[in-house]
């Protein structure tokens, strides 16, 4: 009896556990990477039942200047106030205001009130001041503030 076909047999068998190997491995870190996700999500979702803001005062301070007053009503509070989004309707369609670039439609943090517990976060109960700057004589007739988790709230500028 020759030795080849053993042989054969033995590599044979080792390519096949090698190949199990490789598949198991690959099946345990991509359903390891799902879990971390599903995870994550749930996380997420949690923290943006638990977010409400409301917008409790718009003024008209000047002929490009609007000031609004949001307020956090909900229990979460919001860490990151540079990434809050602010809409604008500007002649009849909705205008991006970013944070702080620009010479026009953008907005700045005027502070909050009152901000003993975590500074410069906006949490449960406090009052954040925005100032926006638009187009001069643009005169805004509607405002949208969004936090970073997506939770908005909006007003009419009276």
């Amino acid at each position: 009896m020759s030795a080849g076909p053993l042989v054969a047999s033995g590599i044979g068998i080792l390519l096949l556990v090698v190949t199990a190997y490789v598949l198991v491995g690959g099946t345990l870190a991509t359903t390891e990477v799902m879990v971390e996700a599903q995870s994550n999500l749930a996380m997420y979702q949690e923290a943006r039942m638990r977010t409400a803001i409301e917008i409790q005062n718009t003024t008209i301070v000047d002929n490009e200047t609007l000031s609004v007053e949001v307020k956090n009503t909900g229990s979460e509070p919001i860490v990151d106030i540079p990434l809050i989004d602010v809409y604008l309707h500007i002649y009849g369609a909705p205008v991006y205001v970013p944070y702080n670039v620009g010479d026009v439609n953008y907005w700045s943090n005027m502070g909050i009130d009152p901000d003993h517990i975590h500074p410069r976060e906006l949490d449960p109960g406090e009052t954040l001041t925005l100032q926006v700057t638009h187009e001069k004589d643009a005169q805004p007739t509607w405002v949208q503030v969004v936090t970073p988790n997506g939770v908005s709230s909006s007003a009419y500028i009276r």
